[in-house]
């Protein structure tokens, strides 16, 4: 399998319950014991810094891409392999759409879940071709998935839209998800 770069979404947050912390930090693990990059927003705290700290734990080249005000509300991980700063939120998205064959959504925010619909967004449209999986620790995900089902069902969104991602708990099976869909094309 050719080296990937691995986009991952999460929160910033400090405050959530550790098993998010520690389930973030096994996926980190996973994409470096992988060979493959962790392409995120470059936060040192929260699932993003969980993310890259397990990443770190095994050598993983990180790339955190970093708005320039957002020293402002989170502390940035100085340990990135490459720092790349951005002056909008934007141009954080594109850059990190760009680089990323792949799209791992964690547990996050309002912020995550503008990265996750602008991706889907952009794969339903036919603008990005990557596989993106919500990694659904302990159920987070579970009413994002009923809703979206439930507007699926009311015509709303296109049933493809539900297909276009995969959900799963295991850390190892998200990056299988990614590497299966490199080795199908």
């Amino acid at each position: 399998m050719d080296k990937l770069s691995i986009c991952v979404y999460g929160a910033a947050s400090s405050k959530i319950d550790s098993v998010f912390i520690t389930e973030s930090e096994k996926l980190g693990e996973e994409i470096a014991l992988r060979n493959h990059n962790l392409v995120y927003g470059g936060g040192a705290s929260g699932v993003m810094g969980a993310c890259a700290r397990g990443a770190t734990r095994f050598g993983g080249t990180i790339i955190g891409v970093v708005p320039e005000f957002i020293d402002n509300f989170e502390k940035i991980n100085e340990n990135c392999t490459q720092l790349i700063r951005t002056k909008t939120m934007g141009e954080r998205k594109e850059v990190m759409e760009e680089m990323a064959d792949a799209f791992i959504i964690a547990p996050g925010g309002i912020g995550t879940f503008d990265e996750f619909f602008q991706i889907l967004t952009l794969t339903e449209l036919e603008r990005k071709k990557a596989p993106i999986v919500l990694y659904n620790v302990s159920g987070y995900y579970d009413n994002l998935i009923q809703f979206i089902h439930s507007c699926i069902e009311k015509k709303f969104i296109k049933e493809r839209s539900g297909e276009i991602f995969h959900i799963t708990s295991s850390p190892k099976q998200a990056i299988d998800l990614v590497e299966v869909f490199y080795s199908q094309t």
